[in-house]
């Protein structure tokens, strides 16, 4: 039986093909149905036991080596950003989106062409497994739903996956290597929205309306102080406030404004006094103005810990079968959420970092519009996943 590396070597340029393929036509949270519509026909061409639907457009596919065996789980998600590729640079690679104002701007195209590698792999050597194996394919992580709805729907059936497992890449870190972390990997977060109404009005009689636009402004200007004065400093939080709309002419004052953000932290009590104090700020400044405010915050995500015992034990295996794959210990936790946290309130896991950065083509930063990878770094997550699934 061929060794594992050189079956990852052999169906890298269809990998490669799957990762552009997607990245032309990428699909927003939600609405992943050609995604998920060809990831199960791949699956399903592989022998794998597929469903579709779950929780969305989710799709897992099970490859079986024994009734009897335990199941190990891996996760990619698979929708993209509503951001323009290459925003005002106009640099765009030959695979750049088709779809106006949509990219896969984060590398979920990467994360899925990798599951698809490793089920290519793993099905190639089935008999040297001591597992069953689950392949999941998320959608809506974006909006950090995906995870909560498809374990709402059962998404395991009537078993229960001993670990699971997922990636993500990551620019800052040479590509092809490994980033570790034990313990804190991503923050909590959760998005809010917020409405002012006021009373509009001619611009040029302020004194008749209850001024929307301007209460909005001593709103936000407070928010942003709550990280600094509330907030142990020893605690990191963020607050960033990334979407405001209200009005229709520079001469009009508008009866409401909105606006949206989200909320960082690594603590939960840190947490918790973020949203009492912002929910006080938001309430009080706008009755002290004469306007009414709605204030609704949902929880996207929860803290994602990797635990250090099962990390120790996936590190021995990367020695044991990848030995050519280069480990980069992460000393510090990210402030960006991630969904696969909602699969490790129930299933212990982990969540490794893959560097994609060779250059500054491939060094933008996630969500950026020119974020790209280099695509040779695919072949280390396929590997690194092999290598989990022969414990």
């Amino acid at each position: 039986m061929k060794p594992c590396s050189e079956i990852i070597d052999a169906i890298m340029p269809e990998i490669i093909r799957i990762r552009q393929s997607m990245h032309r036509a990428p699909e927003l949270s939600g609405q992943e149905e050609n995604t998920a519509a060809m990831v199960a026909e791949r699956c399903r061409a592989m022998g794998l036991r597929v469903r579709e639907h779950v929780g969305g457009f989710g799709v897992i596919a099970e490859l079986i080596t024994g009734e009897k065996r335990p199941w190990l789980a891996f996760r990619a998600d698979m929708d993209a950003l509503p951001i323009q590729e290459g925003g005002q640079s106009g640099n765009l690679p030959a695979y750049a989106s088709q779809v106006c104002n949509v990219s896969h701007s984060c590398g979920h195209d990467a994360h899925t062409a990798i599951l698809l590698g490793t089920a290519m792999t793993l099905t190639a050597i089935r008999n040297r497994l001591q597992h069953n194996i689950a392949f999941v394919f998320q959608p809506a992580e974006e909006t950090c739903q995906g995870a909560a709805a498809m374990l709402r729907e059962n998404l395991f059936g009537s078993y229960q996956p001993d670990q699971i497992y997922a990636l993500h890449v990551y620019p800052s870190l040479p590509a092809g290597a490994i980033g570790i972390r034990r313990g804190a990997m991503c923050a909590a977060a959760d998005m809010f929205d917020v409405e002012i109404r006021g009373r509009g009005g001619h611009a040029a009689r302020p004194h008749e309306c209850v001024d929307v636009v301007l209460i909005a402004s001593h709103i936000i200007q407070s928010l942003h102080q709550i990280i600094g004065r509330r907030v142990n400093p020893l605690h990191p939080a963020v607050l960033t406030i990334g979407q405001i709309h209200g009005g229709h002419a520079g001469n009009i004052i508008p009866e409401s404004i909105c606006f949206s953000g989200t909320i960082r932290s690594l603590h939960s009590g840190v947490h918790e006094e973020i949203r009492s104090r912002m929910d006080q700020v938001i309430r009080q400044t706008a009755e002290a103005w004469g306007a009414t405010a709605r204030f609704t915050l949902r929880q996207a995500t929860p803290v994602l810990n990797n635990p250090a015992e099962l990390m120790d034990r996936a590190v021995a295996l990367f020695q044991q079968h990848t030995p050519e794959l280069e480990l980069i210990d992460i000393h510090e936790p990210s402030m960006g959420g991630e969904d696969f946290a909602e699969f490790l309130h129930t299933i212990p896991g982990c969540l490794f970092r893959l560097g994609t950065g060779s250059g500054p083509e491939t060094r933008y930063p996630l969500h950026h519009p020119c974020f790209d990878i280099d695509e040779s770094a695919m072949r280390s997550g396929i590997a690194a996943f092999t290598a989990l699934a022969q414990q």
